[in-house]
C-alpha cells in the first residue's frame, strides 16, 4: 500500500511538472507570437510593405484566400503593396492558439482590418490567419507559411 501511495504521488508530481512545462512553453511561444504580430500589424498599418515581407522567409509561401499560392518575399511584398494601396489599415490579430517545439511555432489567430472609405463608409474585413514560423541561425523568428481566410 506505501509502495501504491509512492507511485501515485511520483506520477501525479512528474504530471503535474510536465504540464507546468507545456504551460510555461506555451507561454513563451505565445511571447514570441504576439511580438512577431505586433511588428506584422505596425509594418502594414504604416504602409512597409517591404519590412512586411521580410518577416518571412525567403522561400515563404503564402495564401491570401483567394485559392492562390504565393512563393517567395517578391511575391509577397507585391501583395502587401496591392492591400496599402487599396486602403487597408487598421489591421490587427488577436491570438487564439500557439503550439509547437524547437525551431518550429505556429499560429492561429482572428484577423480584421478596415479598408479605404468610400461613399462615407469605412468597409472591416476579417477572418482566420494560421502562420507557422521557423527561429533562423541569427535566432530571429520569420514566417515560412501562412494563410488566409475572410469571413465576411
Amino acid at each position: 500500500m506505501k509502495n501504491l501511495l509512492s507511485s501515485t504521488c511520483v506520477s501525479l508530481l512528474l504530471t503535474l511538472g510536465l504540464s507546468t512545462s507545456a504551460v510555461a512553453g506555451d507561454s513563451n511561444i505565445k511571447s514570441i507570437v504576439e511580438s512577431a504580430n505586433t511588428a506584422w500589424n505596425q509594418a502594414l498599418n504604416t504602409g512597409n510593405a517591404k519590412a512586411l515581407s521580410n518577416q518571412y522567409v525567403e522561400n515563404a509561401t503564402l495564401s491570401p484566400g483567394d485559392g492562390k499560392v504565393l512563393v517567395g518575399r517578391t511575391e509577397i511584398e507585391s501583395l502587401f503593396k496591392s492591400f496599402v494601396a487599396n486602403g487597408v489599415h487598421n489591421h490587427t490579430l488577436e491570438v487564439v492558439n500557439v503550439g509547437g517545439s524547437g525551431n518550429m511555432i505556429y499560429q492561429i489567430s482572428k484577423w480584421s482590418a478596415n479598408g479605404a472609405e468610400a461613399n462615407g463608409k469605412v468597409p472591416a474585413f476579417g477572418g482566420i490567419t494560421t502562420s507557422v514560423l521557423i527561429k533562423g541561425a541569427d535566432g530571429k523568428w520569420l514566417t515560412q507559411s501562412q494563410v488566409w481566410n475572410v469571413a465576411n
